[in-house]
């Protein structure tokens, strides 16, 4: 999963991303460290739009 690598890029904190895409400080917790299971597509894109990320290219390897 790259959403820690475009979020360190653009020297971000988790909080950081949390504030800009108006999400829980520990979903963006739970998501960077894989323990979450079923992360909605209303999540999902308000993270690609804060980051400037395609959805696939944050969540999704070029194997699946």
């Amino acid at each position: 999963m790259k959403l820690k690598i475009e979020r360190i890029k653009k020297d971000w904190t988790q909080s950081d991303l949390a504030n800009a895409s108006g999400i829980g400080l520990s979903t963006v917790v739970k998501i960077e460290k894989g323990n979450i299971d079923n992360v909605s597509v209303s999540i999902l894109k308000k993270i690609s739009k804060a980051l400037g990320v395609p959805v696939a290219e944050l969540f999704f390897s070029e194997e699946e």
